[in-house]
């Protein structure tokens, strides 16, 4: 690579805010977009030895785009599904059917992803792993970390082939989904920004709206579910939200109405559903979480009242960063939300999720591979 050329690189990504080396090695997508005649058009930016290159190419749905590889991880191949149906509200499994849980992976794809291999969720080839058993993903894999694309499109692969074989893959809604679709990119990863500037995208929500494949199968996604005896979502229920009478399929509908028209004019369901006490930003099951963020925290008959009210056995959210996956109030409530990091000191990843054998045994499932019982608090 040529002097000047360096200095434009350097000067491309100082304005960005990211580095020589990222801005060199930069790649992201695809991005599946639909066009106003309906044809498709996919649209990478891939990393060479000039500087990151645009590939544009024309796409069906049944054809497949390939992700590529990330660090030691291998490229992998995704086939496009046509656009998504409303995800259900309720998703009935067998009792001894395993769950594994993990939530707030925030574009730290690696991390991530040695957490599924290491529990048997995934193989080595990053497919389906886990038989009939379900994977819950409680919100925000966006913002943050660098590598939030490769993330989306390895759940959604996931989604495909889990449900061949009588699995299931399902995605929660975040409060940082709704963010970056609805155009606030406060805690964007600066790679993005670099890389809507590259595909020519004023403002990189516009990467991900209702005309792109994967934004319209994010916007069919549901906020809260109940899958088989546990209800699943990012923040929380709140005592108001039962006191309002609102039903999964309410809430549900009207976040993905936020979602589908971000500038409209909200009416008061949307205005809280969205909002501090709605499912995407509640806090109320952590004390000191709740007190500093102005919460009322949840009394033990709030959590009785939210489990008959949904008819589960316990909550499970994310959002909340804890230190370990947390039992609450007597097993009622889990946290799951340990963050994806690097130990300072050996560089060693650091993440977990919740394993539900099918037993029923909750267990702390960490990215080493290693596992402990789940005590109650």
């Amino acid at each position: 690579m040529s002097h000047l050329l360096q200095i434009l690189i350097a000067a491309v990504a100082l304005a960005f805010g990211v580095g020589l080396a990222q801005a060199e090695s930069l790649q992201d997508g695809p991005y599946v977009i639909r066009a106003a005649d309906g044809s498709w058009r996919s649209r990478w930016v891939e990393a060479a030895s000039e500087g990151p290159q645009v590939r544009d190419q024309a796409v069906e749905i049944g054809d497949a785009v390939t992700l590529a590889a990330v660090g030691s991880l291998p490229a992998f191949e995704v086939k496009l599904r046509a656009p998504a149906q409303p995800a259900d509200d309720e998703i009935r499994v067998n009792p001894r059917t395993p769950i594994f849980v993990m939530a707030d992976t925030h574009g730290e794809f690696e991390i991530a992803v040695q957490l599924l291999q290491r529990h048997g969720i995934i193989d080595e080839r990053l497919r389906w792993s886990f038989g009939k058993g379900h994977l819950a993903v409680l919100g925000d894999v966006f913002d943050r970390g660098p590598n939030q694309t490769e993330l989306l499109w390895l759940i959604y692969k996931l989604e495909a082939e889990a449900a061949r074989i009588g699995g299931g893959v399902h995605l929660a809604i975040g409060n940082h989904e709704s963010m970056v679709l609805t155009g606030d990119d406060r805690y964007l990863n600066p790679k993005y920004r670099r890389v809507a500037a590259l595909l020519g995208a004023d403002r990189y929500t516009l990467l991900w709206s209702e005309q792109t494949l994967l934004g319209q199968w994010l916007r069919s996604k549901a906020a809260v579910f109940r899958l088989g005896q546990y209800l699943c979502l990012h923040g929380g229920i709140s005592r108001e939200l039962v006191d309002r009478g609102l039903t999964l399929s309410a809430v549900n509908q009207t976040v993905r109405g936020a979602l589908l028209e971000p500038g409209a004019s909200a009416d008061m369901q949307t205005e809280f559903v969205m909002g501090q006490n709605g499912p995407l930003w509640y806090r109320g099951y952590f004390q000191d979480a709740a007190r500093k963020g102005g919460f009322r925290v949840a009394e033990q008959s709030d959590i009785e009242l939210i489990r008959g009210r949904f008819g589960v056995k316990a909550i499970l959210v994310g959002h909340t960063t804890v230190p370990a996956v947390t039992s609450l109030y007597g097993g009622r409530v889990i946290a799951v939300q340990v963050y994806p990091h690097r130990d300072e000191q050996t560089q060693a990843p650091v993440m977990e999720g919740l394993m539900i054998r099918k037993d029923g045994q909750m267990f702390r499932a960490r990215v080493d591979g290693s596992s402990e019982m789940l005590p109650r608090s």
